[in-house]
């Protein structure tokens, strides 16, 4: 009776023990989540002005970069007294001061997605297209020099 007894005991000791590793071997549900939500991609932080520069060089790189050698691209915010197209409301926009050729672009960011409508070389009709801010940093802002170059471009912008 005594040997049962001291077997039973040893099992369920052992019982334990196996419970007791496998629990702290386990990842918490917490971990777990952190280590999902560090394996998808973060949003990148982006500024209304460096999102405007980085749509602008999606639509109309050479215009973009001229504009801002000559000093005259604006940014600003569609106003409600302003008189813009219908749909860009709540949009922020880069046009040249001197508006010669027509060239117009707003821009938003809603999420993870950029929408930019623009127009471009007189023609008045909005086209619109819509980018990922990842896609935008993907193609624009990845290298030290490219960063450097669309904070450059930033600082260059006219304020409206």
């Amino acid at each position: 009776m005594k040997r049962k007894v001291i077997i039973t005991i040893i099992i369920l000791i052992s019982c334990l023990w196996v419970a007791v590793t496998i629990n702290f071997n386990r990842p918490s549900s917490q971990q777990v989540q952190d280590e999902t939500q560090s394996s998808q991609q973060p949003r990148p932080k982006f500024t209304d002005q460096q999102i405007g520069v980085l749509a602008g060089l999606a639509i109309s790189p050479e215009w973009l970069k001229q504009n801002i050698a000559a000093n005259q691209l604006v940014y600003g915010i569609v106003k409600p007294s302003d008189t813009v197209p219908a749909g860009v409301d709540d949009y922020s926009y880069l046009v040249a001061a001197d508006d010669q050729d027509g060239t117009v672009i707003f821009f938003k960011a809603e999420g993870q997605t950029v929408i930019i409508k623009y127009t471009s070389q007189r023609n008045t009709k909005l086209k619109a297209k819509a980018l990922t801010l990842s896609q935008l940093k993907k193609e624009f802002y990845q290298t030290r020099s490219q960063k450097r170059e669309v904070d450059d471009y930033v600082a260059g912008l006219r304020i409206e």
